[in-house]
């Protein structure tokens, strides 16, 4: 992503979108504020957030598709990127016409709710260890389920929508280039290798597959 030679001070800090067409991209970032810093307790991740980003052809502009405290929402990426620190973008490798569905599909998410009342079904779930999200409503979204519903309507195997967190979708896009292929990492990127190394000696040690299954399919 080239970047001008003179920038701005109040510029964002990462350069538009390289791609032609829709150019779908996932992308994971966090902020300093109190949600963030919760979430990434609770996921023990390094990232508190994930989005969808892409090229709109209707403003001519970079644009951002998020499930935040103001519901799933679309905004231009010249904001997003000053509200938020961007730890990686990944474009996806799929085909134009598989993203035009997937990004019809999720234009009629366009102003569901924030589920906030999900995010202590998170806790719960992990307190108790339980394979489903208590209080998860269908209605309603946060953030990582928006990506993993467009991951999933483009054929990509993200697992249960209900149980994914921002660290699930952005250890599963580290693990598989060959769908997700990394553009730009910030701040906390070298986390994510860590943690996804560890969590690959931990399968070696009990004797399982040290790479992930193919997502595509």
């Amino acid at each position: 992503m080239a970047q001008s030679a003179q920038k701005p001070a109040d510029a964002p800090d990462n350069a538009a979108l390289e791609a032609e067409g829709l150019g779908v991209h996932i992308g994971f970032s966090t902020t300093g504020g109190l949600l963030s810093r919760i979430i990434r307790r609770i996921t023990g991740s390094p990232v508190s957030h994930s989005f969808i980003a892409y090229r709109c052809l209707s403003f001519g502009e970079d644009m951002v598709l998020e499930a935040s405290g103001q519901g799933f929402r679309l905004m231009a990426w010249k904001r997003f990127d000053k509200e938020n620190k961007l730890v990686a973008m990944y474009k996806l490798r799929l085909a134009e016409p598989i993203q035009r569905a997937s990004m019809a599909r999720m234009s009629e998410r366009l102003g569901d709710a924030y589920d906030t009342l999900s995010l202590f079904g998170f806790v719960i779930r992990k307190w108790f260890r339980l394979e489903r999200t208590p209080f998860d409503s269908r209605d309603k979204l946060i953030c990582s389920e928006a990506v993993a519903l467009f991951l999933k309507w483009s054929d990509v195997k993200v697992g249960d929508v209900g149980v994914v967190t921002p660290r699930d979708l952005l250890e599963l896009a580290q693990g598989n280039p060959e769908v997700f292929e990394l553009v730009e990492k910030g701040k906390g990127f070298a986390r994510v290798v860590a943690n996804v190394e560890r969590r690959r000696a931990r399968r070696r040690r009990k004797g399982k597959p040290t790479a992930d299954p193919s997502p595509v399919g």
